[in-house]
């Protein structure tokens, strides 16, 4: 008798541990779940962009620039941009860069000029002082990132696969009180440089 309850209670203990074991295994499969979606939402997004940001500015503080502010419309153009790269709406590169600076210049006045800088990673670790890294190592996207630009938004988004597409669009607004200039507008200029080549404009 005391053999029978000793065995029952011994499958009983199995039956328990096994089934803590597939409560615990289910709770880590949920957090893990939990964890790569909040790689891809809105909040990871929003993380890595402003970090990015913020990332650009300290690297102009550090060499005696003046940190550019950051404008909500030039971010939304930004993130659209990444949005239509992701999405394979366009082409990885700076398709519609003249439209997108046409768009924010008549919503705000004293524009002299812009610049693009477009980046595509499916590197998930520290995402934003790595990309910085590769900016920086690139003449013509450090260019822009030293560039005469006192306003700038940047934007980011990921595609199905995880691979991560950043904007940062630089732009020079001069307010009406100082915008008295004579002359003719310069011209466009849009240097030739997986980064792409950043596109400058210049001026108007």
């Amino acid at each position: 008798m005391r053999e029978g309850c000793w065995i029952e209670g011994t499958i009983l203990a199995r039956f328990f541990t096994l089934l803590l074991a597939l409560i615990v295994g289910t709770a880590a499969g949920v957090q893990a779940q939990t964890t790569a979606n909040a790689a891809t939402g809105a909040d990871f997004r929003d993380g890595v962009e402003r970090q990015t940001f913020a990332l650009v500015n300290a690297y102009r503080k550090s060499n005696f620039l003046a940190p550019m502010r950051w404008d909500d419309a030039i971010a939304k153009a930004a993130r659209a941009h990444s949005q239509d790269m992701a999405g394979g709406a366009v082409d990885f590169g700076h398709d519609g860069f003249r439209d997108r600076v046409n768009r924010l210049r008549n919503i705000m006045g004293g524009f002299e000029g812009a610049g693009e800088n477009v980046l595509m990673t499916s590197d998930l670790t520290d995402v934003p002082k790595k990309a910085v890294a590769l900016w920086l190592r690139s003449p013509h996207h450090l260019a822009n990132i030293r560039g005469d630009f006192n306003y700038s938004g940047l934007g980011v988004w990921q595609d199905k696969k995880g691979v991560i597409y950043f904007t940062q669009i630089f732009m020079k607004f001069t307010p009406p009180t100082e915008e008295a200039k004579t002359g003719p507008p310069p011209e466009l200029a849009t240097p030739f440089g997986m980064l792409a080549t950043p596109n400058t404009r210049a001026r108007p």
